[in-house]
């Protein structure tokens, strides 16, 4: 983590010597002297940080560095901060401006001491390797403690355990798939996160008798974290050949790739190869299996879906779920009463007990058969059973099998860049779903994302999340139309893991009820989850809000150097003027405060970059958030109709988002909202038509949209005045993906007019006479299409053959005209998901759903039973999971 640390505060400062010229301009050779200084420890940082947890002296010397880089940050931060407030009162000042030079020129001097203070900490840092005796920080190698854990890790397919839970669904699967799959090499991953037994699955499946008779030859094979090509290669070899190690070690790589492979060669193999962290594993090594076109096989065990899909993208991932509360329970009981060696019952009252305890084990196998192990060498009473539910996670840490670790391995293969992400998960309280928007504007705004070219910062923040979950890190709660994750969450030990290490580097720190000052004092990053804020945070840089006894909190003239201000959700009517004062602030999240007023120094937060108003009773909006240069992103309230006047000067050249815009007669569209050309994700309510012409002109010369969202205001007894503007969007939108329309359709428009990359469409309250599909189906590049409440109101949907030829996700809700949909052959080949709900009268003919063979996940609401039972038909042959789902 020091490592990450370091490296944002230099690039950090780097930023601030282009953009502060004028503030840092006599402090700029200390500031340069300090930043080079900081860049050559980069060089040992990474080395140090993978040996410090088996080194006290390595884990001291990196907490030194960590501690200078903080320092220097602090003093930077700071020095702005007072530059700024010096400034605007000497704006505002009437007795001329030399008071305000000598304060700056005090506030230059005392800043000077500090960072040659901070200068020679870092060069006595420096020196202490050689005092440490750590000099060989730097040479690479592996620390002790990686050593023995990977010794106590490695994995042996004859220890296969005797009782297992929740895996019979598992293993019939992936028996299938081993015995009755393809022909051709394949390679079936386990993946999972670290404990939910991937290695246990496929030790299962190593020793299945109707695996052993269906191949020639089995073999199991440890690759572990810390992978070596030759050593593997020639280990492989002497497991599966026999031949002596002394023999192997004279060969090269090529004689021992040939030797694996002569020996595979006439025989129908099945190979287990346990614990891999690297996608160079298989590419190193596939070139030794040969495949005979017999139904070989290759089962991976990983944490990485990367991993997975490079050695074989054909094949399915198959994940391991987590265990419910009852299967937790069944297994906490056979671990308990396997180390007695007896049948003994437990007693009545171990039930209550052993299910709060696997409720806090998450339903994580591994940490459920170290507390059965921890239980079973306790006398079985209920105040023996109530300590070990007390101390659960702390138990866990101190686990002889190193449960915590294992699970903290994961954490130290993360690449730098990461670990700050991952750990900013602990801010969050357990079980909570986390926006994946919000959480990705938050990393963002605390500087985390590391730019890559020209893409944009917020779709590399995507790509990190992305990556978190590939690596079992963390969990998709709920996933879009189009794939990408809504909502996600983290398992509670991961949680347990990312607040002990956020804690441990200063990252964060959590308030739930009371707590001291001093264990505040050096905190970065606060979360309350309950209590009070406290009056005094010199340091923390963000501040993040989820329930508070004080609803009238108000005062942060002690948070000066704040980079985020996260209020969502805290009853907070009026925002303190001294909110100005907070010139770092980037983001600043105010949904669902029901805020009524914003203070006019919200002018001077210069470099805001996230403002989101949603949920609140603001209106008109203030003009002078026009003012903020730098703002990207600007959420309004979308189920109020808040005024929105920009002033002609104050285009916001850096807006790529602006969402609940509200349009009447008297909304500046022309003069004003006409100049945000520069605009990714735009969202328009109110009577779209008054201003029609102006808002058409506006989208037209906003070429670079991706999302567009319209919606009509709903006038009863007057359908054609909310009618959807007239828009030309074809040609001139290369980037345009996603169109939402709400609001009246006379004829919807041809499919050469569609923007021609659409991928998603979605269209409510319509009111279309003529079936849509005609048109639609010819949009290739359509994805995902919503057609909802009222869009339809004819009896007749036709799905022809080949239409639709990329569509993958189909939802139809509140059609009750519609009560005929005929789907013929080849029409939708490629549908993976469909959604019907409330569509009363709908029959699906000629055949049902027949036609469409893809579908693997069928979801319905408030179907007619008869309905239900036609599509149910041919559910027995694995084609596609039902699921129901309340209509929304």
């Amino acid at each position: 983590m020091a490592e990450f640390i370091v490296s944002f505060v230099v690039e950090k400062i780097a930023e601030q010597l282009v953009e502060e010229v004028a503030s840092l301009s006599r402090l700029r050779g200390r500031v340069e002297r300090i930043e080079g200084e900081l860049r050559r420890m980069q060089c040992f940082l990474k080395d140090a940080d993978a040996k410090q947890d088996g080194d006290e002296r390595v884990k001291n010397w990196v907490s030194d560095i960590r501690d200078a880089a903080y320092d220097i940050d602090d003093v930077i931060d700071t020095f702005l901060c007072k530059t700024a407030q010096q400034r605007k009162e000497g704006f505002f000042r009437l007795s001329g401006r030399y008071p305000f030079l000598l304060s700056d020129l005090v506030s230059q001097w005392k800043t000077s001491k500090k960072i040659d203070g901070i200068m020679r900490k870092i060069h006595e840092i420096t020196h202490s390797r050689s005092t440490y005796g750590i000099e060989n920080i730097g040479r690479g190698g592996r620390s002790f403690a990686t050593d023995r854990l990977q010794e106590k890790r490695r994995s042996s397919p004859h220890a296969c355990e005797v009782d297992v839970v929740g895996l019979v669904q598992d293993i019939r699967i992936l028996e299938s798939r081993l015995i009755h799959g393809e022909t051709r090499l394949c390679v079936i991953s386990i993946v999972g996160m670290a404990g939910i037994g991937k290695t246990t699955l496929a030790k299962k499946l190593y020793h299945s008798s109707n695996v052993k008779k269906n191949f020639d030859y089995c073999e199991w094979f440890y690759v572990s974290q810390e992978y070596r090509p030759k050593e593997t290669l020639q280990n492989l070899v002497q497991r599966v050949t026999g031949r002596p190690g002394a023999e192997l070690e004279k060969m090269d790589k090529e004689d021992l790739e040939e030797e694996l492979w002569k020996f595979l060669e006439d025989r129908k193999y099945v190979i287990v190869l346990d614990d891999i962290w690297k996608k160079e594993v298989w590419d190193d090594l596939k070139v030794a299996f040969p495949d005979r076109q017999n139904g070989s096989r290759i089962i991976f065990t990983t944490r990485f879906k990367d991993v997975a899909l490079n050695a074989d993208p054909r094949s399915p991932i198959h994940e391991p779920h987590l265990l419910s509360d009852e299967e937790g329970w069944e297994l906490l009981s056979k671990k308990v009463c396997l180390e007695w060696n007896a049948k003994t019952n437990l007693p009545p009252w171990s039930k209550e007990l052993g299910m709060q305890i696997v409720k806090i084990c998450g339903g994580l196998p591994l940490a459920i058969v170290v507390m059965g192990g921890l239980l079973s060498r306790r006398d079985t009473t209920f105040n023996e059973w109530l300590k070990v539910l007390q101390s659960v996670h702390w138990q866990l840490a101190q686990d002889p099998t190193q449960c915590a670790e294992i699970i903290a391995l994961s954490y130290s293969d993360l690449p730098y860049y990461l670990k700050s992400c991952f750990l900013y998960f602990g801010l969050f309280p357990e079980d909570y779903e986390i926006s994946a928007r919000r959480l990705i504007l938050l990393w963002v705004a605390e500087g985390f994302v590391q730019p890559r070219g020209q893409e944009p910062v917020e779709d590399v923040a995507e790509d990190y999340l992305e990556e978190l979950v590939g690596r079992s890190m963390i969990q998709v709660a709920t996933r879009k139309s189009n794939g990408r994750i809504k909502t996600c969450s983290i398992h509670d030990l991961l949680r347990e893991l990312s607040v002990s290490k956020g804690k441990e580097d200063r990252f964060l720190d959590i308030i739930h009820g009371e707590f001291t000052v001093n264990s505040l004092a050096r905190s970065r990053r606060l979360a309350i989850h309950f209590g009070v804020p406290p009056k005094n945070a010199p340091k923390v840089r963000s501040l993040l809000m989820f329930d508070i006894c004080e609803p009238s909190f108000q005062d942060l003239r002690k948070f000066k150097i704040l980079r985020v201000l996260d209020l969502e959700g805290i009853y907070i009517p009026r925002l303190n003027s001294s909110v100005g004062n907070l010139i770092h602030l980037r983001y600043l999240g105010l949904r669902g405060t029901w805020l009524k007023r914003l203070p006019p120094s919200i002018q001077f937060l210069s470099n805001l970059q996230t403002l989101d108003l949603r949920s609140t009773l603001l209106n008109p909006i203030p003009i002078f958030i026009w003012k903020l240069q730098k703002l990207r992103y600007l959420y309004l309230n979308g189920l109020e109709e808040m005024t929105v006047n920009p002033p002609t000067d104050a285009p916001l050249a850096n807006l790529q988002t602006l969402h609940g815009i509200f349009i009447n007669q008297t909304s500046c569209v022309e003069n004003g909202l006409v100049k945000l050309t520069n605009l990714r994700e735009l969202g328009l309510h109110g009577d779209l038509l008054l201003q029609e012409e102006a808002i058409g002109k506006w989208i037209f010369h906003s070429e670079r949209l991706q999302c567009l969202k319209l919606k009509t205001i709903a006038r009863l007894g007057e359908l054609s005045k909310n009618a959807m503007p007239k828009l030309n969007i074809s040609s001139s939108h290369p980037h345009l993906i996603k169109l939402h329309f709400t609001g009246f359709i006379a004829k919807l428009f041809d499919a050469e007019y569609f923007p021609k990359n659409l991928t998603e469409l979605s269209l409510k309250g319509s009111f279309l006479m003529e079936d849509p599909m005609e048109k639609l189906e010819m949009l290739q590049s359509l994805r995902v299409l919503k057609l909802k409440h009222s869009s339809y109101v004819g009896k007749e949907l036709v799905c022809s053959s080949g239409g639709f030829p990329q569509l993958h996700f189909l939802k139809l809700s509140f059609l009750n005209t519609v009560e005929s949909w005929r789907i013929e052959d080849g029409a939708m080949g490629r549908l993976r998901q469909l959604e019907i709900i409330e569509c009363k009268r709908l029959k699906i003919v000629p055949r049902g759903l027949q036609p469409v063979t893809t579908i693997l996940k069928l979801k319905l609401g408030c179907m007619p039973c008869e309905f239900e039972m036609k599509v149910q038909e041919r559910q027995g042959e694995n084609w596609y999971r039902i699921e129901h789902v309340l209509p929304i």
